[in-house]
This record gives structure tokens, sequence and C-alpha cells, in this order.
């Protein structure tokens, strides 16, 4: 079975490493144990996602916490617990949370995050683990102007996002950059396909009327092609409708010797029609 796209994007989220600052290093732990509190340490990191567990363990590897990896078996699940030999003292968490938000954020997703298919709706999730995170985690999305809505499901407490321009504004800083510009190529995509959409109904209406005016000319005009006393001009008009409904108007100017302008062979088709109810001619 094929990756779903909510772990595409954690993979490619999870693979930057380079260039990570050490207090932001602290804070990404932070958000994938979805602590709020130093104590909160004591057990490590426990993650149902090999994915995250090994993010976890490279972070704590950069810090030198010499961690060690355990899995264990719960309800038919593989738990991952990454518990690092020391925890040093690392200051205030809430600090260093609130100064490295987008790394916080990347833990919080990586750990509890869910991201929809955007060909079939947008849709962005984290879930908190209490009251306590979920105040913390409205400091950090503060400044990015993002406003989520919460649910209660299963009894822990989702925000969530369904606008693309704050999803892709919270992907964008959390890192995940490639996702973001394959949501916009996506949409540039969607754009033009119903554009082109569009103008060729536009052109499949106008066609249909030009073959449908053009057979009730035809029509028409059969029995006036025979008349004697119409001039040779009108009468090889009426005959090339006659023998080429489905032309436009400018097909048949072009067509007549010497060619005509479409404004001509309109004025000439009018004076061959002058007196003609449609309605007597059609066919229904």
């Amino acid at each position: 079975m094929g990756w779903s796209y909510a772990r595409q994007v954690k993979a490619e989220i999870a693979r930057e490493t380079q260039g990570l600052l050490p207090d932001c290093i602290w804070a990404e732990l932070w958000g994938l144990g979805g602590f709020s509190q130093p104590g909160e340490w004591a057990g490590g990191l426990v993650v149902g996602s090999a994915l995250v567990a090994r993010r976890a363990y490279s972070l704590m590897k950069i810090l030198d916490l010499s961690p060690q990896i355990v899995v264990h078996r719960a309800r038919r699940r593989m738990h991952f617990a990454i518990v690092p030999g020391e925890v040093r003292q690392v200051g205030d968490g809430r600090d260093l949370i609130l100064s490295c938000g987008a790394a916080y954020l990347r833990g919080v997703f990586l750990a509890r995050g869910y991201l929809g298919d955007p060909e079939r709706g947008i849709h962005l999730e984290l879930g908190v683990k209490d009251s306590a995170q979920q105040a913390l985690l409205a400091q950090v999305l503060g400044p990015l102007r993002v406003h989520p809505k919460t649910t209660v499901r299963r009894g822990r407490t989702v925000v969530y996002w369904k606008g693309r321009a704050q999803v892709t504004r919270l992907l964008a800083h959390m890192g995940a950059h490639q996702a973001v510009l394959e949501w916009e190529t996506s949409q540039v995509m969607k754009t033009v396909k119903n554009r082109v959409n569009r103008l060729v109904n536009s052109e499949t209406a106008n066609l249909r009327r030009t073959v449908e005016s053009g057979m009730e000319q035809a029509r028409a005009l059969q029995e006036t092609v025979m008349d004697p006393a119409l001039p040779q001009p009108l009468r090889d008009l009426a005959a090339l409708r006659i023998a080429h409904p489905d032309w436009s108007l400018k097909e048949l100017g072009l067509a007549l010797v010497p060619p005509i302008s479409k404004s001509a062979v309109n004025h000439r088709m009018r004076r061959l029609l002058r007196g003609h109810d449609p309605k007597e001619h059609r066919q229904y």
C-alpha cells in the first residue's frame, strides 16, 4: 500500500536536519512529545510512527543525548519510546517554544497532525493532549494570523483549518515547501483546466448555433434559389449555403468568386431570407 498524502508531507519535513539551532531542536522535541511541562520528559517520547521515531532519535543524537529506542506493541499497534540517556536543563520550555514556533509546530504536526489530500478537500488538523498544550499552541499560532476551529474527537481536542491560504501558510512555516509548491501548481493547473473547459464549451455552443442556423437557412432557400428573377450573386450564395449548411458566414464569403466579407454575406443572406418565417421551416 502506498503512503498517504499526509505521510508523504511528513516525510519531507522529517528529512530536514541541517542548520537546526539547539533551542529549536528542543522546541521540536517538545512538540513531538506534546509536552508543556519539563517533568514530562521523564519517560522520553512515545510515538506511534517509525518515521516520527527516527526523527526524534536523530534530533536527540544532534543534541548528544545518547537516545535509545524501545519498541512495544499495544492494541495491535507498534509504539516507539525514544528515551534520552540524560535530559539536561534546557531552561523554560515555554520560552523555547515561543522563540522557535515553527519547530514546535513541526513537532506537533509530525506526531499528531493530519493533512488531507488537496484533490479531495483542504484540511489540516493538529491533535492536542490537554488544555495546557492547547493554550501553548494558541500562543504559537497567534503571530501567524491563522484562526483554527476546534472540535473534540474521541475525548481529545483537535484544532483544524480548511482554508487553502491558511493551510499553505502553516505548511510553509513548518518547512513543507515542496508540498506548498505542489499545491500551488495543482491550483494553477485546475484554473487553466477550468478556463480551457469554458472556452471549449463556448466554442461548441457557438458551432452548434452556426450549424443550426445554416441548416435552417438551407431549408428556407430550397425554393428561393430556383427563382429566375434572383440576381446571380444572390443565387450563388443560396446555392453555396444549400450545399454547405455547416459553413460559417465567413467561410461562405471566402468560397464565393470573387470572395466577399462576412458582413457582405450577412447582408445578402438577409436579402435572400427577407419575408421568410423560420417557424414555417423548422423541424421538431
